[in-house]
């Protein structure tokens, strides 16, 4: 079986060769990839870890772990409570700093502009709507007497394009102007 070759492993870690080079000469095994991968597992910390781009599948969406329930420092730990409900300070550490990387991920995604307020974009969404559902309500009252007086049926055809496009041309904006709504990245 021939071995993958640096460049190979890290491309299948999501890793720089400057990266792999730097592991390897820390131990990191580089005869597999699989190797590799259980050698940066074992020694990662815990609170740096990333999912893998496309190795790890999405856990579906599930109920949040139940936690115990919340007691006065005097309180704590009552003595009927069970011991698989307690939580070292190094496991509650390590899951404020995870909670901590990924509000500061959602923060440096909303100044790049990557991340938007959804309510707002609803609220531009509902209003782009209900002005096009206007317009096109108005449309028979305002183009009955025109068309009343009309014979040919491509000068009909023609008028009632024209009132139905410029209808929609509020539509056609529709994105940019969630985009350019007041909060939308707050």
């Amino acid at each position: 079986m021939n071995e993958p070759s640096q460049a190979a492993i890290g491309r299948a870690l999501g890793l720089s060769p400057a990266a792999i080079t730097k592991l390897k000469g820390q131990g990191m095994p580089v005869h597999s990839v699989e190797a590799a991968q259980a050698w940066r597992e074992a020694r990662q910390n815990v609170a740096a870890r990333k999912p893998l781009p496309a190795a790890a599948p999405m856990p579906a969406l599930a109920a949040p772990p139940a936690r115990g329930p919340v007691f006065p420092p005097s309180a704590f730990p009552p003595p009927d409570m069970p011991d698989d409900l307690l939580e070292d300070h190094d496991a509650a550490r390590t899951r404020l700093r995870i909670a901590e990387a990924n509000m500061a991920e959602m923060n440096e995604a909303k100044m790049r502009r990557e991340m938007i307020n959804v309510a707002v974009v609803e609220r531009q969404l509902a209003t782009d709507y209900a002005t096009t559902r206007d317009a096109l309500l108005q449309i028979p009252a305002r183009m009955a007497p025109l068309l009343a007086s009309e014979t040919d049926t491509a000068t009909i055809h023609t008028l009632l394009d024209a009132e139905i496009h410029q209808a929609l041309c509020n539509l056609a904006g529709t994105a940019d102007q969630a985009k350019h709504a007041e909060g939308a990245f707050d």
